[in-house]
């Protein structure tokens, strides 16, 4: 397809670190129009002339609604990467929508909630929470039922203010797992107790969502919690918090894969960011307003800094899922995804939402960003777009030790 011919995507701030990454990947994948937009008409043209041919730059104040409408004109989809979403309580989803034009929101929490229209709405929950959903999607591709997931997420690196607002109303709306109250802290080692939660009978936002199993009876089997896989990296050996529940976008992913059990786990290398996620647990619901939250976002953005000063950034998650192949036979799957460049991996997970959406293939409505992703496709676009991210799965017979029965879905990008 000719530049002239291809689809213009809007990108709202997309000189900053992950709408600049959204915008490279776009471009380079797919070869979408691209209008560059922020406040700085000098960052968003040095961008543009990085891009190349058919990419533009637009001055755009995302709090005024003319300019909002002038912005949108002629897209077909409009990233927002402003980090303005939160604070501007969806009026920019709802500027957009009404245009007929699809919406992805890297902090908007989805409320208040637009009219309806033939556009997608894509709302991004938070990275961690992104990645619970996208996982078992993932592990679950091609067998004919699944029955247990077990998730593991650790994360060390600088933030942003903006993008921390969206980990933390995923967190919000998270369930916690575990009787006692807080997160299990441990000196680098066990993992906490606690048990899971198993699917309801019901759809997600029942009231029975995430109550726990309670232990086995005296010299009886092991509890499920004690049977947990743990993740393939060592606990780091100084002071961590790991924090246990269940994510929105998983609980989601459970009841339709007709999951039994789901686990999700969150490591927290430091003491900085366990505490300040810490006093966020301990609000009251409904007491964190727009102001309360951004401050907790700049606490948490300084609290990552501290974590991280002198150690080297990473994300890395980790899941294993039991199912059964369309043979009857039963198997255990297991994902590991590794990237030093945290930024760069919201933005590929932006970019695959965007062309999702321009490329019709989500239907009317609000979607999580995790349900939008396509299982394999995002982890192909992870490696071929991050320098030394590595996406790898394996299966393995249950009960079975030997070769795993595939081959690793992607191999580690040189450089």
């Amino acid at each position: 397809m000719s530049a002239a011919g291809a689809p213009l995507v809007g990108i709202l701030g997309g000189y900053g670190r992950v709408g600049g990454v959204a915008a490279r990947v776009l471009s380079a994948e797919c070869g979408y129009r691209l209008r560059v937009g922020g406040r700085s008409a000098d960052a968003a043209w040095s961008l543009a002339r990085r891009l190349g041919t058919g990419a533009e730059a637009a001055v755009v104040d995302a709090a005024d609604r003319q300019s909002l409408r002038h912005f949108t004109r002629g897209c077909t989809a409009v990233l927002d990467c402003s980090g303005t979403a939160f604070a501007l309580r969806g009026r920019v989803r709802r500027s957009v929508l009404a245009a007929g034009v699809h919406y992805v929101g890297m902090t908007d929490d989805g409320g208040p909630h637009a009219g309806a229209g033939p556009a997608a709405a894509v709302l991004f929950t938070g990275l961690g929470g992104t990645l619970a959903g996208w996982l078992p999607r993932l592990l679950a591709d091609g067998l004919d039922t699944a029955t247990r997931f077990d998730g593991w997420y650790a994360g060390r690196g600088a933030v942003a203010p903006h993008a921390a607002v969206s980990g933390l109303l995923s967190r919000r709306r998270a369930l916690d797992v575990p009787a006692d109250t807080g997160p299990s802290r441990l000196p680098g080692g066990d993992l906490p107790a606690g048990s899971p939660s198993r699917r309801p009978d019901g759809p997600p936002g029942t009231a029975r969502e995430g109550e726990a199993d309670q232990a086995g009876p005296p010299g009886g089997e092991a509890p499920p919690a004690a049977r947990e896989s743990r993740p393939p990296w060592p606990l780091p050996a100084r002071p961590a918090a790991v924090h246990r529940f269940l994510p929105e976008e998983l609980r989601r992913q459970a009841y339709l894969l007709r999951l039994e059990e789901a686990r999700w786990h969150e490591v927290f290398p430091g003491d900085a960011t366990p505490t300040v996620l810490d006093r966020l647990d301990r609000r009251p619901p409904g007491t964190l307003d727009t102001r309360a939250l951004m401050a907790f976002a700049r606490e948490l953005s300084r609290a990552r800094r501290l974590d991280a000063e002198k150690n080297s950034p990473y994300e890395m998650t980790y899941g294993t899922l039991d199912g059964l192949t369309s043979d009857g036979i039963a198997v255990r799957r297991s994902a590991l995804m590794h990237c030093t460049n945290v930024s760069g991996l919201v933005g590929v997970l932006a970019s695959v939402a965007v062309h999702e959406a321009a490329g019709g293939r989500l239907p009317s409505g609000t979607h999580p960003a995790a349900a939008t992703l396509p299982p394999r496709g995002t982890a192909d676009w992870i490696v071929r777009h991050l320098a030394r991210a590595t996406v790898r799965t394996t299966e393995i017979p249950t009960g079975a030790t030997g070769t795993p029965t595939c081959s690793p879905m992607a191999a580690r990008r040189p450089g």
